[in-house]
């Protein structure tokens, strides 16, 4: 960054002498142009620490920071602290970074609660953090956030993005400021001319000191035009690349039209050819092009009508090597930031999805994720299912496939699925894949890639945009990346799922534990209105085993287990209560209609066991109404009529009733 940020050259010099001094062979209608295309690239981020202490300060003066019990901060593009209230950040660092950091990756405002003081008292707050975005490309290069009450927090969120609208007026006024003050610096204190070797030395530092790829160009713009005010150029170039300057147009480089580009671009030099016209007799044609120590990047082509003298070529050299060179270190740092950036999301990313064992909390927090890093309007994560021959849909922002299934060669996650690698649509419409996905949502670009854990893959996960060629190389690049931790992340909740699932069932019968019955007793008791509860005992178990061993007597709880489990709602709960007893939980079910399944499951298994047994049965039920509700009195009443039912002959079932 400049070295006289923060100055203020409209103090010294008049409008017109600004003008005057910066553009001196551009007109006055286009002079705008140049301050407000004036921005920060991703490589100048680590350089603006000073003007952004400088506009926060700025800012707080113009703004008065709303309300006195409003604490504000200010963090940098790598997600530290730049400014703000010093107790603030010591009391509210975790919360401070963590609102900073959401807001970095979803790029868009965020709002986490935090504790903290007013005055004596303690009190629920806010912490808000909004992202500033840069003029052209959009990358986020600051957060401005502030901690509220949370009685105050529910009309501030508006009032706090039009005040980050406020501080980025701040910034790029005086990032403007020092663009001006630089050039008229430089202008008073040397030669007014290109042509001595101190203004070579001071465009070419000028050219170093850019570190980022518009920068560059639009310093080499304004060199060229400085030397030539005619000429009218052109910037191809050898991958696409789109420039918010207006000056700056860019178009894809033709390698096979022949011409002096071509020739520029395969050669590496600086080519001038006169093309003249009837109009314009002296027309010349110059290429210039953006060479570095790993190829030729594009070429710089302008035309200059009726030129007094020819171009320099000893000097336009000059510039094109020194312009290509800088272009080609902008460039590998702007790579390796953003290869930081990626590594940083990652990293938070893979940290958050780790936290969550449950995978509805993992499906549901990968979709959020994903649509905000990727600016995506739509998501979907699929599960293979190979056994079936299909994939299911465990997530997706359209409800309407929330829980779908298809044919493991459907669409575009069956192609992942067959594949094991990410695609890339640019247009749907294009496309002879039928896919429910893009057509519900009326999507034009996708990208997807598989959810891979230990070298299998588990499912894909897939992102949609209403506009044609949407998704980026890198936005395709970073998917995989990320997929793969998300994959791991999936591979671990499911994991916990299932060792949750051995933990809670009998190993014997496939019915639940006791334990987790009574979990789920217990917590339909604090939710529910009623219940009923259905104990069952094999009549004369220690017989059956003594007569035909123990084999034979797993085998029997075993079809008892099984007839019990086929009798039963999903929503019912059957568990292996110990030994040869088992019990069945009815939520909302009142004691009649418990005694319907009860005989119903009493009458299959004296019908349907081998060897034939027959079973006793107890059945309580529970509603809001009783003094005393617990899972205790619940089972005891239930034993108590298991009991009743044993010593009145076996083979029956009765009731106990509330207390």
């Amino acid at each position: 960054m400049s070295e006289h940020a923060g100055k203020n050259p409209v103090e010294k010099f008049q409008r017109d002498e600004i003008s005057d001094a910066l553009f001196p062979v551009i007109s006055r209608e286009d002079q705008s142009f140049w301050i407000q295309s004036v921005d920060i690239g991703t490589a100048d981020f680590p350089y603006i620490e000073p003007l952004l202490r400088e506009s926060f300060a700025e800012w707080r003066e113009q703004s008065g920071g709303f309300s006195p019990e409003t604490e504000w901060f200010l963090f940098g593009h790598d997600g530290e602290a730049v400014a703000g209230d010093p107790n603030l950040l010591l009391r509210l660092k975790e919360e401070a970074e963590h609102a900073g950091w959401m807001a970095l990756a979803r790029r868009e405002t965020v709002m986490v609660p935090s504790g903290g003081h007013l005055g004596e008292h303690m009190c629920t707050r806010m912490t808000l953090a909004v992202p500033i975005f840069t003029r052209s490309s959009g990358d986020v290069f600051a957060v401005l956030g502030c901690s509220v009450s949370e009685n105050d927090s529910a009309g501030i969120k508006r009032a706090v993005e039009i005040g980050a609208a406020h501080f980025r007026t701040c910034f790029y006024r005086r990032l403007e400021y020092s663009f001006v003050y630089d050039t008229l610096y430089n202008r008073q204190a040397g030669t007014p001319g290109l042509n001595g070797d101190s203004a070579l030395f001071r465009m070419v530092r000028r050219l170093y000191d850019k570190f980022n790829v518009e920068g560059v160009l639009e310093e080499m713009l304004r060199i060229v035009l400085m030397l030539h005010p005619s000429a009218r150029c052109q910037l191809l170039m050898t991958q696409d690349y789109q420039s918010s300057n207006p000056h700056l147009q860019a178009f894809l480089l033709d390698q096979h039209k022949q011409g002096i580009c071509t020739t520029s671009f395969m050669q590496g030099s600086v080519e001038v050819e006169r093309i003249p016209t009837p109009e314009y007799p002296n027309r010349i044609e110059a290429a210039l092009p953006l060479a570095g120590h790993q190829g030729v990047y594009g070429v710089f082509h302008f035309t200059i009508d009726a030129p007094t003298e020819n171009p320099d070529t000893r000097l336009l050299g000059m510039i094109s090597d020194t312009a290509g060179k800088a272009f080609e270190n902008a460039k590998l740092y702007e790579q390796s930031n953003l290869l930081i950036r990626e590594l940083l999301l990652i990293n938070e990313l893979t940290k958050r999805l780790n936290q969550n064992l449950q995978l509805s909390d993992v499906f549901s927090f990968a979709i959020q994720e994903l649509v905000g890093i990727f600016r995506a309007e739509y998501c979907c994560i699929v599960k293979d299912n190979p056994a079936e021959q299909r994939f299911d849909v465990m997530a997706c922002s359209l409800p309407e496939l929330e829980g779908a299934s298809f044919s493991r060669d459907y669409g575009f996650g069956g192609m992942v699925l067959q594949m094991h690698e990410p695609i890339i649509i640019s247009d749907y419409l294009e496309s002879s894949i039928p896919s429910r996905f893009m057509e519900v949502s009326e999507a034009r670009s996708l990208i997807a890639a598989p959810l891979i854990s230990n070298g299998k893959t588990m499912g894909a996960v897939l992102l949609a945009h209403g506009k044609d060629h949407y998704f980026s190389y890198d936005n395709f690049k970073l998917l995989q990346m990320l997929s793969t931790h998300i994959g791991l992340a999936l591979s671990n909740a499911t994991l916990h799922a299932e060792l949750q699932r051995v933990a809670n069932r009998d190993a014997l019968t496939g019915l639940y534990v006791r334990r987790h019955l009574d979990e789920q007793i217990h917590t339909h008791q604090l939710e529910g209105s009623k219940g009923s509860l259905l104990v069952i005992d094999i009549d004369r178990f220690k017989q059956v085993n003594d007569t035909y061993g123990h084999q034979i007597g797993d085998s029997i709880l075993q079809q008892v287990s099984a007839i019990v489990s086929d009798s039963i709602r999903t929503s019912d709960v059957s568990a292996r209560w110990g030994g040869e007893e088992l019990a069945v939980y009815f939520p909302e079910t009142t004691l009649d209609e418990a005694l319907m399944v009860a005989e119903r499951i009493r009458s299959l298994i004296e019908q349907d066991t081998r060897p034939g047994v027959t079973v006793s049965c107890g059945v309580a039920e529970w509603s809001k109404e009783d003094l005393a509700i617990s899972v205790e009195s619940l089972f005891y009443r239930a034993d108590m009529a298991l009991y009743q039912a044993k010593n009145n002959g076996r083979n029956q079932i009765r009731t106990a009733m509330a207390d």
